[in-house]
């Protein structure tokens, strides 16, 4: 194999492995919507169950190997971890595609 394509190779699995890193675990979006944010209306128990129900959504999108709404569903736990429980509460992280465990 040829040094540019090792190195081309090299990259895009290295980048793959960073892009992979950084999706949010569905255990610390729901510690913090059940925990912390008391005004996010959640019909979920406690974290284990929101837990039970964000890895289930995320097993869903993963096994429709659709790569869109892996996406979208990452950037609603990213977006939950990064904004404050009011703007939570008043939808900053709605998206009309994603079931909200």
């Amino acid at each position: 194999m040829a040094a540019p394509l090792r190195r081309g190779l090299a990259l895009l699995i290295a980048a793959s492995a960073l892009s992979a890193g950084c999706d949010p675990s569905c255990q610390r979006v729901c510690r913090k919507l059940v925990n912390e944010c008391e005004e996010v209306e959640t019909p979920r128990q406690g974290p284990e169950d929101c837990e039970a129900w964000c890895n289930t959504q995320q097993a869903l999108y993963d096994k429709w190997k659709d790569t869109e709404l892996r996406q979208d569903f990452s950037d609603y736990k990213q977006c939950v971890l990064d904004e404050e429980c009011d703007a939570i509460a008043d939808g900053a992280c709605y998206d009309e595609t994603l079931y909200a465990y």
